[in-house]
């Protein structure tokens, strides 16, 4: 049988979605999804589950956390500070303290390969993947950087090198994580791959205004996960030995909404398309 490894795209507070799925799968399969897996990527919220999973928390912990934590999370900045040009939509100090309790000590503590995609945004190229390799690296810090979306949170800044969320470039790191396996030497795995921002219609068409292709962009490829990742990684490992999680649905959903009716909604969907992906979902699993 084939390993299964895990991968989980960005979607801020979607990301809820992809725990509900693994919340059923747990119950019906009787083990942690972390028991069940060998490695793990994530892309901003993604990175928090990915690296919930390498810590060994169930789903059903992880979906509690996010709970919990997501209103806070999504704190805006006071209006004095929100007036300024650059100032982002949320303050970061709650998710950056959250993180430091829920992850603590470095990469190098972990035992099972990971890989979290940032932006190296004043570094010789942009691609940053935290992985095994950063042994010094906090676990917490590498979570944050994935996390800090352009206008929703601040640029991570350390010693003079400046980080932001790894989704302006690898949205879905399926292709990633197959990457780093087969680099180091992996061979016999399968992914189970979650697209936490759903797939929705692009009713986007014609010319734009230069902001107009920004917020384009942004909000349609950036923050939303297409299909080229799960394509290359069919092509490389075979289409039976990838599972894409993904469920439709006819309109986008923010993000950053965290209502209770946005959180319940997207929580049923996602329970549901688990109910109706369960047969094929079995037989991957047993591959």
């Amino acid at each position: 049988m084939r390993q299964l490894a895990i991968s989980i795209s960005g979607g801020g507070a979607l990301g809820i979605g992809p725990l509900a799925f693994m919340t059923r799968m747990e119950q019906d399969f009787k083990k942690k999804i972390s028991d069940m897996s060998f490695a793990y990527a994530g892309t901003s919220t993604g990175s928090i589950i990915a690296a919930g999973l390498e810590e060994g928390k169930s789903a059903h912990e992880l979906f509690d956390l996010y709970r919990e934590n997501l209103k806070p999370i999504f704190n805006k900045f006071p209006w004095y500070k929100s007036i300024l040009p650059k100032c982002p939509k949320y303050d970061n100090t709650y998710l950056s303290n959250l993180l430091k309790k829920v992850f603590p000590g470095k990469i190098g503590e972990w035992k099972k390969p990971i890989y979290i995609p940032a932006t190296f945004m004043n570094g010789e190229s942009v691609e940053k993947v935290w992985d095994l390799g950063d042994t010094d690296t906090d676990k917490s810090f590498a979570v944050l950087t994935s996390c800090s979306a352009p206008h929703y949170f601040d640029v991570i800044v350390r010693d003079g090198k400046s980080y932001c969320d790894g989704g302006l470039w690898c949205n879905d790191p399926t292709a990633t994580l197959q990457s780093g396996l087969t680099k180091s030497g992996h061979g016999n795995y399968k992914i189970l791959c979650f697209n936490s921002s759903l797939d929705t219609p692009n009713t986007a068409c014609g010319n734009m205004t230069t902001l107009g292709w920004g917020e384009y962009m942004l909000n349609e490829w950036i923050a939303r996960t297409g299909k080229s990742n799960y394509y290359e990684t069919a092509a490389n490992i075979g289409s039976d030995n990838v599972f894409r999680a993904s469920p439709s649905h006819s309109t986008k959903i923010e993000m950053d909404d965290t209502s209770d009716k946005t959180l319940n909604h997207v929580i049923e969907l996602w329970q549901n398309y688990y109910e109706t992906m369960k047969p094929q979902l079995e037989k991957f699993l047993s591959r």
